[in-house]
């Protein structure tokens, strides 16, 4: 991940997300991210809340933290090169987007809120494979990506996206329990891992597009929407900008 979008300059914002995405790649951050959950298969709405802070019990929303650095990922990518989505994708051919369309939404799944395919996160992961990562990271991202329809097919005679929900979840534990069965080699690095990238690229794009910060609390006011968000400012409740100036104000009126 070492290069730029066509036409945009190593700004401040591209080194930054440059080094959150690097310095998340394994190591304590990694450890951390299985310890709070980050290893399941599927991050239920409830538990993905609670892994970036919103919730109580946010260890990995620590600086160095593993989803605290695909989150700044997230955030970089948005604030440089803008919204995401709405032409066909650049790098992902049409199979290949319906595998991650389908992944996604067993990773983040619709509730009461939605999942990650209504919040954009196939588009997204798409402009990532085509204007950050190094060839390196994108080729053996597609690599694995390549090899799910076939593990769909064999087990169930169809491709994953074409797969009923019980299907594709049960494949999704699959890929998990193989990367969690790996680690026990302590030479082995999750982080050089396609399914290991596939749930971080899904959380940072989930909870940096407009229906991932609705579902934090976070106010969308119409007009343009900037992805690049502080959580720490822009979060729910007493941590909302408006509300210290509300209380700013409360406070000046009863002097």
């Amino acid at each position: 991940m070492s290069r730029a979008p066509a036409g945009v300059e190593r700004s401040g914002a591209f080194a930054a997300g440059r080094r959150a995405y690097y310095a998340g790649r394994g190591g304590a951050s990694a450890v951390r991210a299985r310890r709070c959950g980050l290893g399941g298969p599927t991050v239920r709405r409830r538990r993905a809340l609670e892994i970036i802070g919103v919730a109580a019990g946010a260890p990995l929303l620590a600086p160095g933290s593993a989803v605290a650095e695909a989150l700044a990922l997230g955030q970089r990518i948005r604030s440089v090169a803008g919204p995401v989505g709405g032409a066909p994708p650049a790098t992902l051919t049409t199979a290949q987007a319906r595998t991650v369309t389908a992944l996604a939404e067993v990773i983040i799944p619709r509730t009461d809120t939605p999942g990650a395919s209504e919040a954009g996160v196939t588009a997204f992961v798409d402009a990532l494979l085509t204007g950050w990562l190094d060839a390196s990271d994108r080729d053996r991202f597609l690599a694995g990506l390549d090899e799910v329809d076939p593990l769909a097919r064999a087990a169930h005679g169809a491709d994953f996206a074409d797969c009923t929900p019980a299907q594709q979840t049960a494949l999704v534990a699959r890929l998990d329990e193989d990367l969690d069965r790996r680690r026990r080699d302590p030479a082995f690095d999750e982080t050089q891992t396609f399914f290991y990238d596939m749930k971080r690229f899904t959380l940072a794009g989930y909870f940096t597009s407009q229906p991932g910060l609705r579902s934090l609390g976070y106010r969308i006011i119409p007009g343009a929407f900037e992805g690049c968000v502080i959580l720490d400012q822009y979060g729910t409740g007493e941590g909302r900008p408006g509300a210290r100036r509300s209380r700013q104000s409360r406070s000046g009126e009863q002097q």
